[in-house]
């Protein structure tokens, strides 16, 4: 980490999306009441922390070509130009997460409700591009890192206060690698549950092999019978009557009786 009270070798630059509040959904214009979120790249962190080192998050509006650096914060504010609003005033003297320096805590939703027309257009032009951002600066005001967005505004008369925004260019909102793990392992868990789910549907439905044999019964006390239709030895007991097959349309012979 720098020391504090000294860019480390001049500020590192990095881009920022501006982005629908609350969402990974690029913004890319508006009006001038058109609410908006800042999207910094995934673990974006200043060089030191608040606690220990003195840094702190300000946000800055810088016409274009200038660079965020040339802006000293110390006062907790910018010596030059402008920066975002939020909760009704300035955005800025933001306190790091502790040790790691990574920026934290920035606002739901920022507003351009607080700038004029002479501001953006202070030589009474129709359009102008300004870089907007966020900064980590030192103890001392020096910034060290910054985020931006480069953003055109345009003037006109049908928007309440005179102008209109739109983001020149965005960088990629992909989802950081750890969401993309994630997906991955919900993923994979849904494929294990529902292999699961199948296997123990199989068993509930596997035939029991237990019981008696297909066609026979073991009837109580006596010998095994088969299940196919009795023969006429089996039908001669005790004086049962046979009769044997009768072609359809003939008359049945006469029964016989066992023993006779």
């Amino acid at each position: 980490m720098a020391s504090p009270g000294t860019a480390s070798a001049g500020a590192v630059a990095g881009t920022a999306a501006i982005t629908r509040p609350g969402t990974l959904t690029a913004l890319n214009s508006g009006g001038s009441e058109t609410t908006y979120g800042v999207q910094l790249p995934a673990g974006a962190s200043c060089s030191g922390d608040t606690a220990h080192q003195g840094y702190r998050v300000d946000s800055y509006l810088v016409p274009k070509g200038v660079s965020p650096a040339s802006v000293n914060f110390k006062t907790g504010v910018p010596t030059k130009w402008y920066g975002y609003i939020a909760y009704g005033e300035y955005f800025g003297a933001i306190n790091t997460a502790q040790g790691s320096g990574l920026i934290v805590g920035l606002a739901p939703q920022f507003t351009w409700t607080r700038l004029t027309t002479k501001e953006l257009f202070p030589h009474g032009q129709k359009s102008s591009t300004w870089e907007g951002g966020i900064a980590c600066a030192t103890v001392d005001g020096v910034v060290t890192n910054y985020w931006n967005s480069p953003i055109v505004f345009t003037a006109t008369a049908s928007d309440p206060h005179g102008f209109t925004w739109r983001v020149v260019a965005q960088p990629s909102l992909a989802p950081s690698h750890s969401y993309m793990w994630i997906g991955i392992g919900l993923i994979l868990l849904s494929i294990l549950l529902a292999t699961l789910a199948v296997f123990l549907s199989q068993r509930r439905s596997k035939p029991s092999s237990s019981g008696p044999a297909p066609g026979g019964s073991s009837p109580p006390g006596g010998p095994p019978t088969t299940g196919g239709p009795a023969t006429p030895a089996e039908a001669v007991a005790d004086g049962d009557v046979v009769t044997t097959g009768v072609a359809a349309g003939q008359d049945a012979p006469e029964p016989s009786v066992a023993g006779r």
